[in-house]
C-alpha cells in the first residue's frame, strides 16, 4: 500500500492535459486517501480539486472513487498495475458518474519517496 503514497500524474484519453494526484495513507482504513488536481479546461479558467479514497490489492488491482463535493462520487478508476513499471504505472479506465462516460487513464509516479 504504502507504495502508492506520494505524487502521481494523470493522463486521460480524450481529455487535454494531466492532473496532479497526490496520495497518502487514509487515517480510517486500509487504504489511501488523497486529491486530484485538473488544470483549468473550462472556459471560466478554474482548476478543479476533487477528493480520492481507495487501494489497491494484493493482484495490483487499483480501485479508487472520487468525489468533488466529499459527499457524492463523482468518478471511479479502475486499474491495474502495469508489470515491470516496479510500481510506478498503473493504466486502466475512469468512469465519469454525472454522464456514465469512460476514458482510458494511465498514472505514474513522479517521485520517489524516502524508504521508511
Amino acid at each position: 500500500m504504502e507504495a502508492l503514497y506520494g505524487n502521481w500524474q494523470a493522463r486521460f484519453d480524450g481529455l487535454p492535459g494531466a492532473a496532479t494526484v497526490v496520495l497518502g495513507k487514509h487515517p480510517e482504513y486500509v487504504g489511501v486517501r488523497g486529491t486530484i488536481t485538473r488544470a483549468a479546461g473550462a472556459p471560466s479558467g478554474n482548476a478543479s480539486v476533487a477528493q480520492l479514497a481507495g487501494d489497491v490489492d494484493d493482484e495490483g488491482q487499483l480501485a479508487i472513487d472520487e468525489s468533488l463535493d466529499g459527499r457524492s462520487i463523482s468518478g471511479v478508476w479502475s486499474g491495474t498495475l502495469q508489470p515491470d513499471s516496479c510500481g510506478r504505472e498503473f493504466r486502466g479506465t475512469w468512469r465519469n458518474a454525472a454522464d456514465e462516460t469512460t476514458h482510458p487513464f494511465t498514472l505514474k509516479k513522479t517521485e520517489r519517496t524516502a524508504e521508511k
